[in-house]
């Protein structure tokens, strides 16, 4: 017969070889992130399909996003907002497109569509709240010309994109400086 440590040694190697323990926490999905899925199951439950192919639509955007070569190292709540930004631009143009087509219904629609992502976007910043920010960027770099423009931009880098788009901030920038 066999002993039974012969029976049980390679059993106890096997599970010795399965212990792996890591100190790193997995990294935490943003907020933004987990409300989208979220609403995903809440648009299941209630069979809302325009919803549900709207919020589909976010999470099919950021899956592109994440495979290209351009993929930020980690998606934060500020990468979900810029994606869904882009998404409402694109569906802006739809609206104009359509209406120039004299498709008033699919014009309403993606107006319908667009009022659904703006709901997880934060409060924008006013164009005043924008020019109150540039203004105090270009008295501290001492900024006196659109020569400075690089610089100003760099400084206002901090701003959240989703709150305060570049463009707009870019726009006002010129403005600033070309009034001084």
């Amino acid at each position: 017969m066999f002993a039974r440590s012969a029976l049980t040694r390679p059993f106890a190697a096997a599970s010795r070889a399965c212990l792996f323990y890591t100190t790193e926490a997995a990294p935490a999905a943003p907020q933004l992130l987990l409300r989208i899925k979220a609403d995903v199951k809440d648009a299941m439950r209630s069979k809302d399909k325009e919803r549900l192919a709207v919020v589909k639509g976010i999470l099919s955007d950021l899956l592109y996003l994440e495979k290209s070569p351009q993929a930020p190292a980690t998606v934060t709540d500020s990468t979900l907002q810029v994606l869904i930004q882009k998404s409402i631009k694109r569906r802006q143009e739809s609206v104009l497109s359509f209406q120039a087509a004299g498709r008033a219904d699919q014009a309403a629609q993606e107006t319908k569509e667009i009022e659904m992502l703006k709901v997880y976007l934060p409060q924008e910043m006013t164009e005043q709240e924008i020019e109150a920010e540039v203004r105090r960027v270009v008295e501290s770099t001492g900024a006196t010309s659109a020569k400075d423009m690089g610089k100003v931009m760099k400084e206002l880098g901090g701003l959240d994109p989703a709150r305060a788009p570049k463009k707009v901030v870019s726009d006002t920038v010129k403005r600033v400086l070309a009034s001084l």
